[in-house]
């Protein structure tokens, strides 16, 4: 008895430590994660169903790609995905490849902004970024409006190697480093690619598909 109380008085004060609960970063599955950007690629005629549903398939091969919002009223396709896992590159080629199975051409495009880029002294340094030869071999930048400072930037066909992992071809950084990063690394101006649909963007006919989200 003498040793059951004893027993008792011991459990009584011994508190043994359980970890404490994680805190719950976000019941989003879109908020903040590393190296995953949400980017609008827009798109050439994109117009029915058909073209709808071969491009989220194809999409929905990538490894990584989280979210997939297309509207064809708008000629767009919002995809989400860890740009350490499969490139820019590697999506706009998987958007290709759906349209060319449907004979069409989709010409994926990411709109960039340098806000700053009319101001003194900015546009020739900004020109000489887009000029570069490894750049050029991998997209090509159309002006859209360099008062605001807007670009249009247009892949070239990528041959994925199957034998590398990690991304291959044109990636975010590839134009971000160069033009945001402080100097001497960059230019240390204002760079972003656009991740909503802006108003007054050209847009293609045709009907809305709702946003689906990957598992």
């Amino acid at each position: 008895m003498r040793h059951t109380c004893l027993l008792l008085w011991i459990l009584a004060f011994w508190q043994v430590p359980f970890p404490a609960p994680a805190a719950d970063a976000s019941k989003d599955d879109d908020a903040y994660a590393p190296h995953t950007p949400t980017l609008i690629f827009y798109l050439s005629e994109m117009t029915d169903q058909r073209d709808a549903d071969a491009l989220q398939a194809s999409l929905q091969k990538l490894k990584s790609v989280r979210k997939i919002n297309l509207n064809l009223a708008r000629g767009y396709a919002q995809v989400r995905f860890d740009s350490h896992v499969v490139s820019y590159h590697q999506v706009a080629q998987a958007i290709a490849d759906a349209g060319t199975a449907l004979g069409r051409k989709f010409d994926p495009r990411l709109k960039v902004q340098v806000p700053a880029y009319s101001a003194t002294g900015n546009a020739l340094r900004v020109d000489a970024v887009f000029a570069g030869k490894r750049l050029n071999q991998r997209v090509r930048i159309e002006p859209l409006d360099k008062a605001k400072g807007e670009f249009l930037v247009h892949f070239l066909p990528l041959q994925i190697d199957p034998s590398v992992a990690g991304p291959q071809g044109f990636n975010g950084g590839h134009l971000n480093h160069p033009i945001h990063d402080a100097p001497p690394r960059g230019l240390g101006l204002q760079f972003s690619y656009a991740a909503e649909d802006g108003a007054g963007f050209p847009a293609s006919s045709g009907g809305l598909r709702p946003e689906r989200r990957m598992p």
